[in-house]
């Protein structure tokens, strides 16, 4: 499967890093990997595992992965940013799976988006059915806070020059 159409499938918050620059994305494609690599720490599940950086989403830091030993299996990690390697479960692991499960993620995750804007009420948190996930899926628990622990605005990911 060429990264390019499968990409396209996610829709138009990500950009496949794999292709020509996208004109809506001025973020250095470069730095993607090697923040990854600098966040998975060797407590992380996918410390020592060779990921690929195929795409990233422009709405925030989530990077879609392909593990390079089982090019059948991606992974949606959510990038903090901080330069530095992690604790904990960050980067945290929003999805994980066959390209299938990739997409019946994303599609809940914009049902769920869609839901609550038409209602006005957030995301109920329930994961997609059929998807394998690790982490905590719609409810946004492990996304980036706008402020660090010690209130300072949280760095941003590196941008292109103009």
């Amino acid at each position: 499967m060429k990264e390019t159409s499968a990409v396209a499938e996610l829709g138009d918050d990500w950009c496949d890093v794999t292709a020509d620059r996208a004109e809506d994305c001025d973020l250095d494609h470069l730095a993607l990997a090697a923040e990854l690599s600098t966040e998975v720490h060797p407590a992380h599940p996918f410390f020592g595992t060779a990921l690929e950086v195929i795409a990233h989403r422009l709405s925030n830091d989530d990077v879609l992965c392909r593990h390079r030993a089982t090019p059948s299996r991606y992974s949606i990690l959510h990038l903090t940013w901080s330069r530095r390697e992690e604790i904990g479960g960050c980067p945290t692991i929003d999805a994980d799976g066959e390209w299938r499960d990739i997409v019946a993620y994303e599609n809940a995750v914009d049902a769920a988006l869609s839901e609550s804007a038409l209602s006005g009420a957030a995301p109920s948190g329930a994961a997609p059915s059929g998807a394998a996930l690790s982490g905590a899926a719609l409810s946004g628990e492990g996304r980036k806070p706008e402020r660090g622990p010690t209130g300072q605005p949280r760095a941003e990911a590196p941008r292109r020059p103009s």
